[in-house]
């Protein structure tokens, strides 16, 4: 069901985003299969660039960070933000922020 062809959203003149996005047009419009490929299409970092610290284990000679949030090569620096992420997530970065926050705040703990 579209939202917008429902009497609530009619009175409005509501209609779908019919032309079908580039990637997609092999799949029937509104089906589970478009939506699944649109989403796929349609999302982007948008305005959070992140990831100039990777974690990643020693013997990857990109990463900065250990699991434990280590900044490799210095003593007693950690690094607790979106700039561990190894890869740019797909879609606003404040849950997995807040993930990393979580991780530090037990990590730290231990330590």
């Amino acid at each position: 069901m579209v939202v917008s062809n429902t009497s609530t959203f009619r009175r409005f003149n509501s209609r779908p985003y019919s032309i079908k996005l580039p990637g997609c047009q092999r799949f029937p419009f509104a089906t589970n299969e478009y939506w699944e490929c649109a989403i796929r299409q349609f999302t982007f970092t948008m305005y959070h660039p992140m990831g100039t610290c990777k974690m990643g284990p020693r013997n990857d000679p990109t990463a900065i960070v250990d699991p434990k949030l280590r900044i490799y090569g210095v003593k007693d620096l950690q690094a607790a933000d979106a700039s561990i992420m190894p890869t740019i997530v797909n879609g606003n970065t404040n849950a997995p922020v807040i993930m990393i926050g979580k991780k530090a705040s037990g990590t730290f703990k231990e330590d």
